[in-house]
């Protein structure tokens, strides 16, 4: 019953938004992390896979930015709210040339997703990112360390699969070369992170 009540506040884009800036303390590990381990030239092309309502949008060169989402009604606030190219696009589908992205950003979408989608974002993230080019990944993840209240917050999420580290890396490592991981904290939300890059062809 809780779990449909915010799925219904899901589909309201700022609300979700309102209320996830409360639960993560405004996306203050996000946001360090960004600044910090994925700072971006301005003539490097970044694709931000599953944007959302383009929370993060602002911390790129918007010229340079093309945000997608699968959710009509984020891409409908993110354009309403921010600057930028936002898309709606099917992140197993990408309209996009291969190698056409240096970044590629992708934060709380997989935990949405089972191993087969999972595996066919990433592959195609793996197909437009250019050779020399870095993936960021940030995700929930479940730890034995983890509050009860984060533990409660995870069985409320729309996520099914909230994977502990070693099951991203499974899925990541097959995909990528790791070259950094840490975890993060979020507010209330535990995330996973990780630097990736394209594997030696």
């Amino acid at each position: 019953m809780i779990k449909t009540f915010i799925h219904k506040i899901s589909k309201n884009p700022g609300l979700f938004i309102f209320l996830r800036r409360i639960l993560e303390n405004n996306f203050k590990g996000e946001k360090e992390v960004l600044t910090e381990h994925f700072v971006c030239g301005p003539d490097e092309r970044v694709l931000d896979i599953g944007c959302g309502t383009g929370e993060f949008s602002v911390f790129f060169n918007l010229e340079m930015y093309t945000g997608i989402d699968i959710e009509k009604k984020y891409i409908d606030y993110a354009n309403k709210n921010y600057k930028g190219a936002f898309l709606v696009v099917d992140g197993t589908k990408l309209p996009f040339t291969n190698g056409a992205f240096q970044k590629i950003f992708i934060s709380g979408v997989l935990h949405h997703l089972d191993d087969e989608i999972c595996g066919r974002v990433l592959d195609e993230a793996r197909r437009v990112l250019a050779q020399n080019g870095t993936l960021l990944v940030m995700e929930d993840v479940n730890r034995p360390k983890n509050h009860f209240i984060t533990r409660l917050l995870h069985r409320l999420d729309n996520g099914d699969f909230i994977r502990n580290k070693e099951g991203y890396e499974r899925i990541l490592h097959s995909r990528f070369l790791i070259e950094k991981t840490f975890d993060m904290q979020s507010g209330l939300c535990p995330y996973q992170v990780f630097i990736l890059k394209q594997q030696a062809v």
